[in-house]
């Protein structure tokens, strides 16, 4: 939908908020003249190019450049939202303002879509204006090489290609796992030197968590084969220690490469934006500073330094260079060369303008309904690392189901069959903690914490103790008469003969009661 068409849709007074921010001057009660004064400025490149520049505030200034650098046709009310807060604008309503401020300048209009419902919609015109202009702003802030670097990696689609090779490889062999859910390490070198793109066996690492159900596991790469392949329904991991081929296998494989690749981008981008909440951000202005040149990796990292921040041990540099360079190196989407002075530069590939520049990629994001904290990390070894910020909110449940070992910088936490049996004497269940611990690590719970409760929660209760009452009566009819009441049976625990028989203490006035209707007495001894 071009411009024109977006002022023709609206009404006069949208049309009026946008001529009165910018101070046009023309007939305010005229929807006609209000039109082509707004269509004769944003049609002119500086006057755009004026009023991105003129914007003070950065989060404001960062929500609309990500809004002008994404992919989608239309927004739904909660997609704006949630884009506006992921630049940064977490006060209490923040990202309401920012969106009016949107519709008022005329970077966004509201319309109506097929079957009446509100959506927002950028101009074509506008957005491919706007993009030009980033692009070469973007391209000012950052270093562009020189020269050709005399080597550079371009893996291209042998991410897909090595994920059907694990797959296949599941499916021929007999892939055993450990209690803690992971391939043993000497089929995790079978199965790497099958791989295009090799990878070590991780050894004894002091931490690896955020990135994934697996990252503490496997190293990078295969990490987020192996969770995107569980996510999808590829692999499954048996109670018996096995893992097999998923129902949804074959229908994969029967994809186009690039449909496949598409879906582990997806899937990545979605998983790493947890740790990385700009992630999305830093991917477009990457992929627009980066289209055409290779550029100097230390420029980059200054033109993304503001989107990406430390993320506990690991530091905003390896953030940008392992988390998000490399993971696109691997999905084929970046080049990673070097120069002949050993500078390390990068470049967008012609797979990643395919899929990050033209193609549409829509990505369904998860709209927050209060602002995010950090998540719990939660290790194989049974630790909960906790954030202070997070601590504050949840630990009133979490002192009921861990024990504490120490705080530092974080408080660690530990799971142990003595904190869960404490926590289900309080009224928790096997499924209560699971889904609790699931919900504060962002559904990071490792396999065989999760099978352990499972199992503490079949343990507990298992032997019970009950404050039972002996009745005794010195012929076995009036015994069988007592236990056939109604009033009687419901607090009858055990016959212990056919005169002896166990209530419990509550059933003691019912049988006193009992007895008197049928003519004795009962006499309570000890």
């Amino acid at each position: 939908m071009r411009l024109s068409e977006c002022l023709n849709s609206s009404d006069v007074t949208t049309l009026q908020k946008i001529a009165n921010s910018y101070q046009f001057d023309c007939s305010k009660s005229s929807k006609n003249a209000l039109m082509q004064e707004i269509l004769t400025h944003f049609n002119n490149r500086s006057f755009v190019a004026d009023a991105y520049t003129g914007i003070k505030e950065t989060t404001y200034r960062d929500a609309l450049a990500q809004l002008m650098l994404d992919n989608r046709q239309e927004f739904s009310r909660e997609e704006i939202l949630a884009m506006v807060r992921r630049a940064g604008q977490t006060k209490e309503g923040a990202d309401q303002k920012s969106m009016q401020r949107l519709l008022h300048e005329g970077w966004l209009y509201r319309l109506n879509s097929k079957g009446g419902r509100q959506f927002y919609f950028i101009p074509e015109d506008l957005r491919r204006t706007m993009r030009e202009y980033l692009s070469e702003n973007l391209k000012q802030q950052v270093e562009v090489a020189a020269m050709e670097p005399i080597v550079y990696r371009d893996e291209n689609l042998a991410m897909v290609r090595d994920t059907t090779v694990f797959l296949d490889f599941v499916q021929k062999n007999d892939v055993r796992i450990t209690k803690d859910g992971k391939i043993i390490k000497r089929t995790q070198q079978q199965l790497f030197t099958l791989f295009e793109i090799k990878e070590e066996v991780l050894g004894d690492v002091a931490w690896r968590f955020g990135y994934g159900r697996r990252f503490h596991d496997y190293p990078d790469r295969f990490a987020l084969i192996y969770d995107y392949c569980y996510q999808r329904g590829l692999i499954e991991e048996t109670p018996d220690g096995c893992l097999v081929l998923g129902t949804k296998a074959e229908a994969w494989k029967g994809q186009d490469e690039k449909e496949r690749l598409q879906d582990i981008f997806r899937y990545w981008r979605l998983l790493y934006r947890r740790p990385i909440p700009r992630l999305k951000l830093c991917i477009a202005t990457l992929a627009q500073a980066a289209k055409q040149d290779w550029i100097h990796v230390t420029s980059m990292n200054r033109l993304l330094s503001p989107y990406v921040g430390d993320y506990y041990y690991d530091k905003a540099q390896s953030v940008m260079e392992q988390r998000i360079y490399n993971m696109l190196v691997h999905q084929g989407l970046l080049a990673h060369g070097q120069l002949a002075d050993a500078t390390a530069v990068i470049k967008v590939t012609a797979l990643g303008r395919e899929i990050l520049l033209d193609e549409e990629v829509t990505i369904e994001d998860a709209v927050p309904q209060e602002v995010e904290r950090m998540p719990v990390i939660i290790q194989p070894n049974f630790d909960v690392l906790v954030p202070l910020e997070t601590y504050a909110a949840i630990g009133w449940e979490l002192d009921e189901v861990t024990d504490m070992i120490r705080v530092d910088t974080m408080r660690v936490h530990r799971i142990t069959k003595s904190s869960v049996f404490r926590a289900f004497d309080q009224g928790w269940t096997g499924e209560t903690a699971v889904e609790f611990f699931r919900e504060e690590s962002g559904g990071m719970l490792p396999g065989n914490v999760e099978r352990m409760i499972q199992q503490w929660a079949s343990e507990f209760g298992a032997v019970k103790m009950y404050r039972s009452v002996v009745v005794e009566c010195t012929e076995e009819a009036m015994a069988a008469d007592l236990k056939s009441m109604p009033e009687v049976a419901k607090h009858l625990r055990l016959e212990l003969t056919k005169t002896h028989f166990l209530i419990d203490e509550a059933g003691i006035e019912v049988v006193q009661e009992a007895l008197n209707k049928m003519g004795y007495h009962a006499e309570i001894i000890g």
